[in-house]
């Protein structure tokens, strides 16, 4: 009895080419989103504001981007990402620079928000799928703490930075906030979003456990908590603390 490759269903042909079919168009859009945010940033440069290239950028959401778990991907479910973003918006103005670290499910949610801040809002990211955004994706590896394009350019500049280090290790969080202090211009604010038992090491860096709790679409099992260096209308300090 000779070996040979098992056959396939039509109906298993048909799932397979509208799979491969739903990729590919998946993957022009994201071509085509990169292009415009090129664009867009050239256009920048020649006038303060663009109205039209700020729409293209503003239609792009979530669901673009499936999670990867393999990168320890968890997306905020939408009210957690909407308040986030709120967060931004209420303690930012037009000439503020705004950072969001390992934390894109934020910074969808803002950008779609069209923020005055919008040319000078950068994201720091480990998935390249997230170069749509252009020059203010920023490739990230908290591995690397301080090895990041723009680095001189951001340095002590930033004034706000929304933060969620993608493992809840103290390795990862004690090397993502050195680049967090480092960006983070005097007087700059800081919402930092990892587990409970992180707590003493976000309060070495004077982040106080707030009374809101992120969620995530899929669910998490730890201990989510929010913490901020400042005293925030949104995410008041807990109670509790020592």
């Amino acid at each position: 009895m000779s070996d040979s490759e098992p056959e396939l269903s039509a109906e298993t042909l048909r799932i397979l080419q509208q799979v491969m079919q739903e990729q590919q168009e998946q993957q022009e859009r994201f071509e085509q989103l990169r292009q415009q945010a090129e664009e867009r940033f050239d256009e920048a440069q020649e006038a303060d504001s663009d109205n039209k290239a700020e729409k293209d950028l503003s239609k792009i959401t979530m669901d673009f981007f499936r999670e990867d778990w393999q990168l320890s991907q968890f997306w905020y479910d939408e009210n957690t990402s909407e308040q986030l973003a709120r967060e931004v918006l209420e303690n930012t103005d037009k000439d503020s620079l705004v950072c969001c670290i390992s934390s894109p499910t934020a910074y969808v949610k803002l950008m779609s928000l069209k923020p005055p801040t919008q040319n000078n809002n950068f994201l720091f990211e480990y998935d390249t799928r997230f170069d749509v955004y252009g020059r203010q994706f920023i490739h990230y590896d908290y591995s690397h703490p301080l090895e990041f394009r723009l680095a001189q350019e951001l340095k002590s500049s930033v004034d706000l930075i929304v933060v969620d280090p993608p493992f809840l290790s103290e390795e990862c969080l004690t090397k993502t906030l050195e680049t967090v202090r480092f960006l983070l211009k005097d007087g700059g604010k800081v919402v930092l979003c990892t587990g409970a038992v992180m707590e003493p090491i976000a309060k070495k860096d004077g982040l106080l456990m707030t009374s809101f709790y992120p969620g995530h679409q899929n669910g998490l099992s730890n201990d989510f908590r929010c913490y901020v260096n400042y005293k925030s209308e949104r995410f008041p300090f807990k109670t509790d603390q020592e």
